[in-house]
Order: structure tokens, then sequence, then C-alpha cells
């Protein structure tokens, strides 16, 4: 549990004689009110920084915190940056300052690495979706008056970068902002797809793409059904 350096804090400390007090992060905060008291009545709080390096971190974490591709130049750069958006900064020790930044660069380091996909990943099985087990329901962003049905069989539980899936109404329009890119196989009808005052009109066995933050309405002025492949795989959460 982490140790809270209070203004009583502060003043027990006084009052015991000491004038100054080491605080050892992660381990200790700090309160705003507690820094305050300490500068009235002349305490001198020194933070450090607790060496457990090895705790904190894995190997692949501590290899990339030891070589963060950063020169004094720019470390010196970004501290000025904190210190001139985060007042409280001035008061924190310099070397503790540029740690904390290493720490946050191999942090965020390891995070990139973690998510990037793996060469040596085992492959995925396939996975079949029979045409009689699709079951389209509402997609209620389009508006539930409209009806507009959709069934998505490839999901981010696949484990798929992507998504694909079903979708089909009659006679309607919707407006629709993409934060991902879509392609559309129409095997049904028309698809009609409004954008910058121009419209496109799928056919059966046309292919369309629509990039990544595209403002369009999407409609049929008579019935489409079409087939639908999204990246990323969590198009709805964009």
């Amino acid at each position: 549990m982490k140790r809270l350096i209070t203004a009583n804090t502060i003043q027990q400390e006084k009052a015991a004689g000491h004038t100054t007090l080491e605080v050892s992060l992660p381990d200790c905060i700090v309160t705003p009110e507690a820094r305050l008291v300490a500068s009235q009545i002349g305490l001198k709080i020194i933070e450090t920084v607790a060496q457990k390096q090895a705790k904190l971190f894995s190997p692949t974490q501590s290899a990339i915190f030891d070589q963060v591709p950063l020169n004094e130049k720019d470390l010196s750069v970004i501290r000025q940056a904190i210190v001139a958006n985060l007042p409280e900064a001035k008061k924190m020790d310099n070397d503790l300052i540029i740690q904390l930044i290493k720490k946050t660069i191999a942090t965020q380091s390891v995070q990139a690495i973690s998510s990037a996909p793996s060469k040596n990943r085992a492959p995925q099985k396939i996975k079949h979706v029979p045409s009689n087990t699709i079951q389209m329901g509402i997609f209620s962003e389009a508006g539930a008056e409209n009806k507009v049905g959709i069934a998505d069989v490839i999901t981010s539980a696949d484990n798929s970068p992507m998504a694909g899936g079903f979708m089909a109404w009659k006679n309607c329009f919707f407006p629709w902002t993409l934060n991902y890119d879509e392609i559309d196989l129409v095997l049904e009808g028309e698809l009609h797809i409004r954008h910058e005052e121009q419209t496109v009109v799928g056919k059966s066995g046309d292919v369309l793409f629509i990039p990544k933050g595209s403002k369009i309405e999407f409609g049929t002025p008579t019935s489409v059904r079409f087939f639908y492949v999204a990246h990323p795989a969590n198009w709805q959460d964009c």
C-alpha cells in the first residue's frame, strides 16, 4: 500500500525537529496541501525513485528503459515542457523528472511491442459460417424506424484484424460517418452511397470501397443486401 503524505504528516515531521522529509516514488503520494504546508514551515521534501526497477519492469521493459532513444537535449526539452504545463513539477528533483520521462517512454514502447502482430503466432482455425445459421438483427444506429438489418459473422472475437457481415434493408436512407475502412460486395438489389453531392450506385456483383473518415448516406430506393468487410474489427467502437 502506498504511503500518503498529508499536511499533518509534514507538521509532525517539523515538530520532531526534522528539516527534510525523503519520500520514495511511486511508493508515496504527496498531497498538494502537504507541499504547501512544507514550503510555509520550511520543511524540504526530497523525492526519490524507489530502486524497484526489476520488480516494476519485465526483462523486456528493463531493456527498453535502459535504451530510451533520447539524448540529453531531447530530455531537457521535454522536461521544460512538463514544468511549463505543470507548475508543481518545478519542486521536483531534475533527475526524478528525467527518470519518469524515460519510464513513460519505455512503457509506451513495451505496449507497442506487445500489441504488434507476432510473426510466430500460431495460425487460427478456419471459421465456417453456414448460411442457414445467419440471423439478421436490427442496426439501431440507423434508426429503429428504418429496420436496417445486420448480421456480424466475423468479429474481433475471432482474433481477426477485420470484421465481416451482412446488411439488408428496403427503401430508406440514413447518414453515417465511417471511422474505419469498409468494402461492400452487393449481393442483391442496389446500394446507393451519397458522398459530397454525388451518388454511387452499386448493383449485384459490384464492389465498393469506402475510406476511413467518409461522411456519407447509405440507402436504397428499392431493396439491398450486401456483404461488408470492415477494418479494424472493432469498427462499431471507432
